[in-house]
């Protein structure tokens, strides 16, 4: 009957494989950010880093349909698993659209963005981590959860003050669409670090 006994390290491993696609879609979104002429091969890299974070996804989400007992609430897990697909899928969507609509010139908040994703990547590996070996509301769990707020506060104010700037600066505004369209994303990422950072959250205080 081992289908009836806890699945912890299949999930921690699944789990960590996922956040390893997140790193490396965070590392291509920053590598872009250097080097922004070359959007096509950017946008390359991270649909193929996009693919493997569904197929891993799909097999957490496989795992949860098979076990009986599992480390955390099935509707936890669930969440977790799509929120942080979400960030995958985010950050490949706004370097496509940077392709998609041969933007050539560089605008500063992609560097900015691209700090702040790698920032909060490496606090949300850190803390989903930490929930798995400890499963209780630790100072360094608040801390890194603290951590992330900050940086989607950081985001909001990045995109307001770079919204008000292209409205200022940009004449043509077909651009604007354009831009916005991809500030509205990046800014959006942030938000969805925020909301996998509250889902670790519930997690551990119902687990405490």
């Amino acid at each position: 009957m081992k289908f009836l006994l806890p699945k912890e390290p299949a999930f921690a491993q699944h789990f960590s494989e996922l956040l390893a696609c997140l790193l490396e879609i965070t590392t291509v979104f920053h590598d872009f950010s250097r080097n922004f002429s070359h959007s096509a091969q950017y946008w390359e890299k991270a649909k193929l880093v996009e693919h493997k974070a569904d197929h891993v996804a799909h097999e957490i989400i496989k795992l949860l349909n098979q076990c009986f007992i599992t480390p955390f609430d099935r509707e936890d897990i669930y969440k977790l698993v799509h929120e942080i697909d979400d960030i995958i899928d985010l950050i490949e969507n706004a370097i496509h659209n940077v392709y998609l609509y041969n933007l050539t010139e560089k605008r500063s908040f992609i560097d900015e963005f691209a700090a702040f994703s790698g920032e909060a990547t490496e606090k949300l590996n850190l803390l989903v981590a930490e929930i798995f070996k400890s499963q209780k509301y630790t100072p360094h769990i608040a801390e890194l959860i603290r951590s992330i707020h900050d940086l989607e506060d950081k985001g909001d104010m990045v995109y307001a003050r770079s919204l008000q700037k292209l409205f200022q600066e940009e004449k043509d505004p077909v651009n604007i669409m354009k831009w916005k369209d991809v500030l509205f994303i990046l800014e959006t990422i942030m938000d969805v670090y925020q909301r996998v950072s509250n889902t670790v959250e519930g997690i551990v205080v119902k687990s405490s």
